[in-house]
């Protein structure tokens, strides 16, 4: 394996991971994928759901059987169950299937796929990467690769290994089952209950046959189980049969001081590129990675990109200003951190303000149950295309139920309206 020297090794074949290596053999890219698990998708660690609109915007065309069931839209239900309602289509994916579309998608446009392999170890000398890994049976494997674009979720291989950054995201604990004979009109639930979820959010989210996602998120991690089995209780489902439990680690806290370096990318949850109000990540990771491969690609042939700005990044503890898009540098190297610097430009530009709206979720979180009960009587029922007078209506009534808190519950509704498809919410 050692012979080859591939453009470009991508770890990680969840979402992120396929659509960069999709991109990248598109682009012309010699690209390998490395999967530690034997099935590609398998285990499923999250809630299944895509946006119409993030299908179209990535250019998708879904294979009924990825389709666990077609959705209206979300239903946001407070302590009081006062309900509001985005209108957005959308699917709730068998999301094992789903990936594995995306993984044949890949190899179909020319990427090699290696299962079964956890990578180890990568060190880079003279702008070549060596990858170790482990595979079954304690059996060892090295590969070889130009650039590498890191997609290994909240685990965020590169970041250990190489030391790019000093320290990972915040994150949450999901915790889900999938059920059956759970009753739906076919909108998503998802329930601010800090009862329940500290710091998080529940959901009830609709599969075919009756069957539904029900789960949690939070950041009390010893105490997710817990919360679930009660809210299982009051929603009426016990005695329900649970066909699978599931869940994991959810970035919450916004991207990763660097997603880049030299001949280095981080992708999807690996960057900490998640919806800053419900942590939805798929849609983010395709973009994502379909962005590292348009970057490696352009860097490949030196090709600048004329509207790209300056990018200002943290290097060594200074800060050091790059010009984004404009690859080989001097020392010859078409992969530098330089020429990639381009990709957090990319995301900067695309991706939801995260500094702005994660101040604004913890001000969402820190209001009490009869606070929110209140945001939620102020909204309208149906939040897809309020007026100007919806919007200075809720404006009133924030100032007359809250008084000086007033701005805290607009940051908290900032963060709130980035929940929708079209900005990268779901």
């Amino acid at each position: 394996m050692l012979d080859s020297i591939y453009d470009v090794a991508i770890i990680g074949a969840g979402p992120a991971g396929c659509s960069a290596a999709y991109t990248a053999a598109k682009e012309g890219l010699s690209t390998i994928v490395l999967e530690e698990h034997a099935r590609v998708g398998e285990p499923v660690h999250c809630g299944e759901c895509l946006s119409h609109v993030a299908v179209k915007r990535m250019g998708l065309s879904l294979p009924e059987e990825v389709i666990a069931s077609r959705v209206k839209g979300i239903r946001v239900i407070f302590p009081d169950k006062t309900s509001t309602i985005w209108s957005e289509e959308g699917y709730v994916l068998d999301k094992h299937l789903f990936e594995q579309f995306l993984a044949v998608r890949a190899q179909g446009a020319g990427a090699a796929l290696k299962t079964s392999t956890r990578v180890n170890g990568m060190k880079r000398e003279n702008g070549i990467w060596t990858i170790s890994a482990n595979g079954p049976g304690g059996s060892s494997s090295s590969f070889r690769a130009r650039s590498l674009i890191d997609c290994t979720g909240y685990e965020a291989v590169s970041t250990k290994l190489t030391g790019l950054n000093d320290k990972k995201f915040e994150m949450v604990s999901g915790a889900q089952y999938l059920m059956e004979d759970v009753p739906n009109d076919g909108f998503i639930d998802f329930l601010i209950w800090p009862r329940l979820a500290p710091h998080g959010y529940l959901w009830v989210i609709p599969k075919r046959g009756g069957s539904a996602n029900v789960g949690l998120v939070t950041n009390d991690y010893k105490n997710a189980h817990k919360y679930l089995k009660q809210f299982v209780e009051e929603w009426g489902l016990s005695g329900k049969k649970i066909l699978r439990p599931f869940g994991g680690m959810i970035p919450s806290s916004g991207p990763m001081r660097r997603i880049f370096g030299d001949g280095l990318l981080l992708a999807g949850d690996a960057a900490g590129f998640t919806s800053p109000m419900f942590e939805g990540g798929t849609q983010l990771a395709l973009k994502s990675g379909e962005f590292a491969a348009q970057t490696l690609a352009r860097a490949q042939k030196g090709v600048p990109k004329p509207e790209a700005e300056d990018v200002d990044t943290i290097i060594e503890g200074g800060k050091t200003s790059y010009r984004a898009g404009f690859a080989p540098t001097s020392s010859g190297d078409p992969f530098s951190a330089h020429a990639l610097s381009e990709y957090e430009h990319l995301c900067r530009e695309e991706f939801p303000p995260y500094e702005r709206l994660v101040r604004g979720k913890a001000k969402f979180y820190s209001f009490t149950d009869a606070e929110l009960n209140s945001i939620g009587r102020m909204l309208p029922k149906e939040l897809v295309g309020m007026t100007v007078l919806d919007k200075v209506a809720i404006a009133v009534k924030s100032i007359v139920r809250f008084g000086t808190r007033v701005m805290s519950v607009r940051d908290a509704l900032d963060t709130f309206s980035y929940s929708v498809g079209e900005k990268y919410g779901w």
